[in-house]
C-alpha cells in the first residue's frame, strides 16, 4: 500500500481504532508541542530584557488572545473544510476534494490579507483598552502590528494543515513546524539581545519563521505525490463551495473570535491584579499546554477521523472513535496531572526565577489549572466530535458559553463580593471547566452522525471495505 492507502485503512478498516488514532495523533502532538515552545522562545528571550523581564513577558502575553481573535475565521474555516473534505475523501469523490482545498486556500489569503490591515490598524487602541500603560501598552502594540503582516500566510498555512489532515496527513505539518521553530530559535536571541530590538525583535523572529515555510508549502500543494494536490484551476471561486463551507466555517469562527475577545476581557481583568499575576497566568498557561498537548492533538485528528467515516458511511464506527478518544484522553491527563504537579517548580522558574512574586502566584495558579486536565480532555474531544461531524454550531455554543456564560461572570462576582484577589480568576476558571461538560454531554447526545455531502460520483479513490 501506498502513504494514502494506509492512511484510509487506519481511518476507515483497521479493527484497532485506539492504534489509529495514536498513530495519526502522534505528528499533531509534536506539532502542537512546537506551537507551544514557538511561544515560550519569545517569553524567555524577553524575559532576559534588563529592567523589564516581567513587564516584557506581560506585553507578548497579553497579546495572544487580541491574536487569537484575528486568526479566528483562519481556525474556522480549517474546522470546515477539515469537515467537508474528511468526508469527501471517505466517500471517494477526489475532485470534489479539490475543488475544496482550493477555494479554502483563496479564501483564507484573501481574509488574511483584510485582517493583517484591520490588525494594524486597531492593535495600539485594543492594548490600550485592555488596560495595558505605559512599557507594555508601547511594547505589545508593536508586537501585534509587526505580527500581523503574518496573517496571510498563517491563514494559508491553516488552510493547509487542513487540506492535509483531511487525508490523514499529519505528518507535513509538523516538518514545517520544525522548520519554523528552528528559524525562530535562531532569531530570537539574535534580534532580541544582540541587535537589542527588545520585544519587536521576538516579533519580527516569529514573523520571518512564519513566511519562510510558505514557498515549500504551497509546492507541496501544487507538485505532492501523495495526498491532495491541487491546481490553478481549482482555485477558480465555486459559489456552491464558498456557501457550503462557510455556513459551517461562520459558527466556528464567530465561536473562536467571541472566545478570543472573552479572554481579551478576561486579560483586562487579570491587568488589574497587576504585571506579576499577568506573568504568573502566561507561564503557567504555557506549561499546562505541555500536557493538553495529547488531548488537543487527538481531538484534531478526531475530526477527520470522524468525517472520512461518516462519509464512508460508517456512522458506528466514527461514534466508537468518539469513545475510545474520551478513554485516552482522560487516561493521559489523570497520569499526566500528577507529574505536572510534581516539576511545575522547577519548571516557573526557568521564567520567573528573578521575581519570586510572580512565581508564587504562578505556583498556586497551576494547582488550580492541574485539577481540571482530566475534563480539558472531556471538552477537546467534545470540539473535535462536534468540528468532524459538521455541528460547529454546538462548538460555538459550548466554547462560548465556558467562558462568557460562565467564567467572566464568576471572576465578577467573586472579585466583587470575596476578598480571594487573583485566586477568585483561578477558581473561576475551575468551576468553568467543571460546569461546561453538563452541555457538552446534552449536544453530543444530539449528533446524527449523518453526512453534510450531498450524494456524488466517486472518482480515482480505491473503494475500501467498509467494517465497523
Amino acid at each position: 500500500m501506498n502513504k494514502d492507502e494506509k492512511k484510509r485503512h487506519l481511518i476507515l478498516t483497521d479493527p484497532n481504532i485506539y492504534k489509529g488514532i495514536i498513530i495519526l495523533a502522534l505528528p499533531l502532538m509534536l506539532n502542537n508541542l512546537i506551537k507551544t515552545l514557538q511561544s515560550v522562545i519569545d517569553m524567555y528571550f524577553v524575559g532576559d530584557i534588563p529592567y523589564y523581564s516581567t513587564q516584557a513577558i506581560s506585553a507578548i502575553s497579553l497579546t495572544f488572545p487580541v491574536n487569537s481573535t484575528f486568526t479566528a475565521l483562519g481556525m474556522g474555516l480549517s474546522a470546515a473544510g477539515t469537515a467537508f473534505m474528511s468526508q469527501l475523501i471517505g466517500a471517494g469523490r477526489r475532485s470534489d476534494v479539490k475543488k475544496y482545498a482550493g477555494n479554502l486556500l483563496l479564501i483564507a489569503f484573501i481574509l488574511g490579507l483584510i485582517l493583517n490591515f484591520t490588525s494594524y490598524q486597531l492593535s495600539p487602541s485594543i492594548m490600550y483598552l485592555m488596560g495595558t500603560r505605559d512599557y507594555v501598552l508601547e511594547q505589545s502594540a508593536i508586537y501585534l502590528q509587526i505580527r500581523s503582516f503574518e496573517l496571510p500566510f498563517v491563514f494559508m498555512f491553516f488552510a493547509f494543515v487542513s487540506i492535509r489532515q483531511s487525508s490523514g496527513d499529519t505528518v507535513t505539518a509538523v516538518i514545517y513546524g520544525v522548520i519554523t521553530i528552528i528559524i525562530n530559535i535562531v532569531l530570537s536571541p539574535v534580534l532580541i539581545s544582540t541587535f537589542n530590538m527588545g520585544v519587536s525583535g521576538a516579533a519580527y523572529a516569529t514573523l520571518i519563521a512564519n513566511v519562510v515555510i510558505v514557498p515549500p508549502m504551497l509546492y507541496k500543494l501544487f507538485f505532492s505525490k501523495d495526498g491532495i494536490k491541487i491546481d490553478l484551476n481549482d482555485l477558480k471561486p465555486d459559489i456552491e463551495v464558498i456557501s457550503e463551507t462557510a455556513s459551517k466555517a461562520i459558527p466556528a469562527s464567530i465561536g473562536q473570535a467571541i472566545t478570543s475577545i472573552g479572554f481579551i476581557i478576561m486579560n483586562a481583568m487579570i491587568v488589574s491584579y497587576g504585571d506579576q499575576t499577568v506573568a504568573a497566568f502566561s507561564v503557567g498557561n504555557r506549561i499546562n499546554s505541555l500536557v493538553l498537548m495529547p488531548v488537543m492533538a487527538m481531538g484534531g485528528i478526531l475530526s477527520a477521523y470522524i468525517g472520512q467515516n461518516i462519509g464512508h458511511g460508517q456512522s458506528e464506527r466514527a461514534k466508537d472513535a468518539v469513545k475510545k478518544t474520551f478513554i485516552m484522553g482522560i487516561g493521559i491527563m489523570i497520569i499526566g496531572a500528577p507529574l505536572l504537579m510534581v516539576l511545575r517548580r522547577p519548571l516557573i522558574n526557568l521564567f520567573l526565577d528573578g521575581d519570586p512574586e510572580a512565581a508564587d502566584q504562578a505556583y498556586t495558579y497551576m494547582i488550580f489549572v492541574i485539577s481540571t486536565l482530566p475534563l480539558m480532555a472531556i471538552f477537546q474531544t467534545f470540539i473535535g466530535a462536534f468540528n468532524g461531524t459538521g455541528n460547529t454550531l454546538y462548538t460555538f455554543i459550548i466554547t462560548v458559553t465556558r467562558l462568557w456564560v460562565l467564567r467572566i461572570p464568576l471572576i465578577l462576582i467573586l472579585g466583587t463580593y470575596t476578598d480571594l484577589g487573583q485566586i477568585s480568576i483561578w477558581t473561576s476558571m475551575l468551576l468553568s471547566n467543571l460546569l461546561i461538560t453538563i452541555p457538552g454531554i446534552i449536544m453530543y447526545r444530539k449528533i446524527d452522525f449523518k453526512p453534510l455531502i450531498k450524494r456524488g460520483k466517486k472518482d480515482e479513490f480505491e473503494e475500501q471495505p467498509r467494517s465497523v
